[in-house]
């Protein structure tokens, strides 16, 4: 469907992933209207178990995706040495169930989970699964809207059923969910099969149906019942939760499975060890402490031995008794115990958080050197550290710097909707009021974060910050039962004769 290009971002200096569509894709009629459409909602989307959609541009000369470059192995390379063993494929499991909650939330469907789709590389979590090409698929279909579309020809014979096929109403045929394979209508249910079918394959080894041609695979997921992932993988007898929610997902009517990624990510909590991995450095380190303190307490026993006579003889018997294996553990308990709660208070605060407290204190000439020091690796953090630089270069009165940014990246900045980003936009709308351009600026932050903020502005003293949160709410009609009138009334007593003008118009400045 496409060729991805390693690339680079100049103007932030960091490498991308540049996914060209074909061009017998590009030149199909709309197309550039339906993935102009697409991509603005796939752009909005922010989540560490999804790779970022970060730009797009669609033109005479072809179609492109500017994606956030994802570190590591696709889940079908790491599959190649064998089935994950049940607590690793859980937990993969589980980030990807959150990824497709996601996206799901957003309305958006996959439509081609595949383990060619995930890739799994080091996270803040430890190890990291990330779904790619997200709603992708449906960029690919074909279908006029204003035709009726009759069944949908199958892939050629001798066609490859583990890649999709444009043009086609299947995502990948040993994947697809019967829907599909049927050409009926999908919704996030469909999903919800695709990934029972990379989860049966992530524990078994194997696919619930093998083919092996495109046409059998679409067969056997409309019309064959799966075998038995007990049958397939026995050693899986001591986890049947997790059993019976893979079977589940695979039941041939949507309405017999999980309905969405939310409720996968509901049922797999608490099927998922805690991540309680330690991190190599952190290991070795406490390695070493450990052996250094058994050695200091082998030291101690002796000495203590060589002078407490019958007694320390007692304690070296029975210290003699105890599993050296345990003994070690125990000491590495303790020390996790008592250091980690040290080490954390040592432990350098994010960036983003240390951005904030700089700017919470006007210093915005060295928050925005921190900002750019960071960016260029920033990855899961650039969004926030771009709302973090549109809301410094407002306090440092940039106003002209500060627009550009958000226009030039507003899916970005705006949808991570930073506190501080929101405290600037409604300054902000204060002074720029009517001006079409901010308002949809504006209007890109998420409301269930945007109308509580605001809310919150306007119930303030009188500033440019409240007066600028109360007009939004008014002209959006999002006041959600402020006293817009008690509210004006206060701002009769506003410094500003502009306020007061406004706040003095009929219906108490409602519009």
């Amino acid at each position: 469907m496409a060729e991805v290009f390693l690339a680079e971002q100049v103007s932030l200096g960091r490498l991308v992933a540049l996914k060209v569509l074909k061009r017998d894709l590009s030149s199909q009629p709309a197309m550039a209207d339906r993935f102009q459409r697409e991509a603005r909602l796939l752009s909005t989307v922010d989540h560490p178990s999804v790779v970022r959609v970060i730009d797009f541009e669609s033109g005479k000369d072809g179609t492109v995706l500017v994606l956030e470059l994802a570190d590591g192995e696709t889940l079908e390379q790491a599959l190649k040495a064998g089935p994950f063993e049940p607590r690793r494929a859980t937990r993969v499991m589980l980030q990807l169930a959150e990824g497709l909650a996601a996206i799901h939330e957003r309305g958006i469907i996959h439509r081609d989970i595949k383990p060619q789709n995930v890739v799994i590389g080091p996270g803040l979590r430890g190890e990291q699964a990330r779904l790619l090409d997200f709603g992708i698929a449906r960029l690919m279909e074909i279908p006029d809207e204003d035709v009726k579309q009759g069944p949908p020809p199958l892939p050629p014979p001798g066609s490859n059923p583990f890649v999709s096929h444009p043009g086609q109403a299947v995502g990948t045929p040993a994947y697809v969910a019967p829907e599909q394979a049927t050409a009926s209508p999908v919704d996030s249910r469909t999903d919800v099969y695709s990934f029972g079918v990379l989860a049966f394959r992530m524990l078994a080894g194997r696919l619930p149906f093998e083919g092996p041609d495109t046409r059998d695979y679409l067969e056997q997921h409309v019309r064959e019942k799966p075998p038995s992932l007990l049958d397939v993988a026995p050693q899986l007898r001591e986890h049947p939760a997790l059993v019976r929610l893979v079977m589940q997902c695979l039941e041939k009517k949507p309405g017999n499975r999980p309905k969405d990624g939310a409720a996968l990510v509901e049922a797999l909590k608490g099927l998922a060890p805690a991540n309680s991995d330690l991190s190599t450095q952190t290991f070795k380190a406490l390695q070493a402490v450990t052996t250094q303190t058994w050695a200091n307490l082998t030291l101690t026993a002796g000495r203590v031995q060589s002078s407490a006579g019958a007694g320390a003889r007692t304690v070296a018997r029975l210290t003699q008794q105890l599993d050296r294996e345990w003994k070690t553990s125990l000491i590495v308990t303790a020390l996790v115990v008592a250091l980690v709660p040290t080490a954390w208070a040592f432990w350098p605060p994010p960036i983003t958080e240390r951005v904030s407290a700089l700017l919470v204190k006007d210093q915005t000439t060295e928050a925005l050197e921190a900002i750019d020091a960071a960016l260029p690796q920033a990855r899961g953090d650039t969004p926030t550290l771009l709302a973090l630089k549109a809301a410094a270069l407002h306090k440092a009165g940039r106003k002209d710097a500060e627009r550009s940014l958000l226009s030039a990246q507003p899916y970005q900045a705006l949808h991570a909707a930073h506190p501080l980003l929101l405290e600037a936009l409604a300054e902000d709308f204060s002074e720029a009021e009517g001006d079409p351009a901010l308002e949809e600026l504006i209007r890109v932050v998420p409301l269930k974060r945007l109308t509580p903020a605001f809310v919150t502005f306007a119930k303030e003293p009188l500033s440019a910050r409240q007066w600028g949160a109360l007009r939004w709410l008014d002209a959006s009609q999002t006041a959600q039962g402020l006293d817009l009138v008690g509210r004006y009334a206060a701002s009769l007593q506003s410094k500003s004769c502009r306020v007061r003008q406004l706040s003095a118009a009929p219906a108490g400045g409602a519009r």
